[in-house]
């Protein structure tokens, strides 16, 4: 009796294991690519350029991941700025139309001056940090989005930022 309930068991676990699996099928249309532009033109001989590529994939239909970096170049009549950040994002989206978002960035960079008696002076930052917020995006395979976020790592006295919050404007693409 016992070899034929070891057989018995034996049999039904081979038969789970011959059982194909279905394999989920990978879909281009999980990815997003977008990004935003900047350029502005102010007093003081105000200059400033930014470009802020992203890639995303959606792990479920209201989550999203993702990674973004950007480059900012900033000058005035005797300074100029380079400010570089990267770091992953997550999206959820509760309907369609709107998202919150969570953050992380690093931003890293120089700051250079020329002094009007011929001296210059330059040095290096690092901050990081932690972007959540929400907003509105349209629905499609283009999209557009705008929202509003937080720095929740913002410290007044010794952010690069001169506030806590800052707006998010872009689009994407779904591929």
């Amino acid at each position: 009796m016992r070899k034929i309930l070891y057989l018995f068991i034996l049999s039904i676990s081979l038969s789970g294991l011959c059982q194909e699996t279905k394999k989920e099928d990978y879909s281009p249309s999980k990815w997003r690519l977008g990004g935003g532009l900047g350029l502005g033109f102010g007093s003081n001989g105000y200059f400033g350029f930014s470009i802020s590529p992203f890639v995303g994939y959606a792990v479920l239909p209201e989550l999203e991941t993702g990674i973004t970096t950007g480059y900012q170049y900033s000058k005035w009549d005797h300074s100029r700025q380079h400010l570089f950040n990267f770091g992953p994002y997550l999206n959820y989206y509760p309907i369609p139309a709107l998202f919150a978002r969570a953050h992380f960035e690093h931003y890293t960079g120089s700051n250079e001056y020329d002094y009007s008696y011929g001296g210059s002076d330059k040095y290096n930052f690092d901050e990081s940090a932690l972007w959540v917020g929400a907003g509105y995006r349209s629905v499609g395979k283009v999209q557009f989005y705008a929202g509003l976020m937080y720095n929740v790592l913002y410290q007044n006295d010794s952010s690069l930022f001169s506030s806590g919050f800052r707006p998010i404007v872009g689009v994407s693409v779904g591929l």
